[in-house]
């Protein structure tokens, strides 16, 4: 059954909301299996060497991914080049959300998924906060783009079309 794993980091939950959305929406999809993870949280590299898809999410810290995700990625890079991981010709996306500073750390993501030969198979979703700092929340309609891209990733490793 073909896998897609969602990984991301959040530092106020709505990451973690963008997350179980893109998770909600690629269970719409029959025949696909989900994960999620959370960057921190321990979990077996053979998740990602296992998985159809990878979709990765998160925040925006001083305009950039948070260094969590940053050493993630920087840390799938040096697992690739051993070999002791293969992500080329695997499906992906992006998401993240921001505050802010703009929601362009999801090209940050999408960038380095493209150096790790994922193929990027839906556009990213940025969402904006739109609670103000202490009551971060994000937007019902960005929250229906994030089931799309689960929806959209999930079709494209099941061989379904999407529309």
């Amino acid at each position: 059954m073909p896998k897609v794993v969602i990984v991301y980091d959040s530092k106020t939950g709505n990451t973690e909301l963008m997350a179980n959305a893109v998770v909600e929406g690629a269970n719409t999809v029959k025949g696909t299996k989900t994960e999620l993870r959370k960057i921190g949280e321990k979990f077996p590299i053979s998740t990602l060497k296992d998985a159809d898809a990878i979709v990765i999410g998160s925040p925006t810290l001083y305009g950039n991914i948070t260094s969590d995700v940053q050493e993630f990625l920087a840390n799938l890079g040096n697992l690739q080049q051993s070999k002791r991981i293969i992500l080329k010709g695997k499906k992906g996306a992006a998401f993240g959300s921001y505050g802010w500073d703009g929601g362009w750390n999801t090209e940050r993501i999408e960038d380095e998924l493209k150096k790790l030969g994922v193929q990027l198979v839906a556009p990213s979703v940025s969402a904006a906060d739109q609670g103000g700092v202490m009551q971060m929340k994000i937007h019902k309609d960005d929250l229906a783009k994030c089931r799309e891209l689960g929806t959209i990733v999930a079709k494209a490793v099941t061989g379904k079309k999407s529309g």
